[in-house]
């Protein structure tokens, strides 16, 4: 049985859950189900605090996201509330999951050019004492 929700300020409980979709792609899935209160993770771009903020918005937006979008929307009925849900979903999970590998990759070149950084250090300071200008034996008179 397909029920019709005439009031959009009733959010039906079948609804209410995690949004992948919200959660990977907060910016394009809050203006594709007019939430405008999802673009709030622009604040994602303020320097230091903005990380930190992105993720727990994401976090928020994935939770509520659901009620929001019913709410905003002008769904018929459930089912057709999830059709367009669920083609969010896969595209957030592929854009969560990006994200994550990014972050890994990013943080395996920055161990990569740390060790190399070290290394060339390491070996600059060893060649110093090789050098054959100063003996340890060498000893200072003034």
């Amino acid at each position: 049985m397909v029920h019709v929700y005439e009031d959009s300020n009733q959010v039906p409980e079948d609804i209410k859950g995690w949004n992948w979709g919200a959660f990977g792609l907060t910016l394009y899935w809050s203006i594709g189900n007019k939430v405008y209160l999802g673009l709030l993770i622009l604040l994602s771009m303020v320097p230091y605090a903005g990380f930190v903020f992105a993720i727990v918005w994401k976090i928020v937006i994935a939770a509520k996201g659901n009620e929001w979008a019913w709410k905003a929307g002008k769904y018929k009925s459930v089912e057709e509330y999830k059709k367009v849900q669920e083609s969010w979903k896969m595209p957030g999970i592929v854009a969560f999951i990006l994200g994550i590998l990014s972050i890994f990759i990013v943080f395996l070149f920055l161990i990569f050019f740390m060790a190399i950084f070290f290394s060339i250090i390491n070996s600059y300071n060893s060649n110093i004492g090789n050098t054959g200008i100063y003996d340890s034996t060498d000893t200072y008179k003034f």
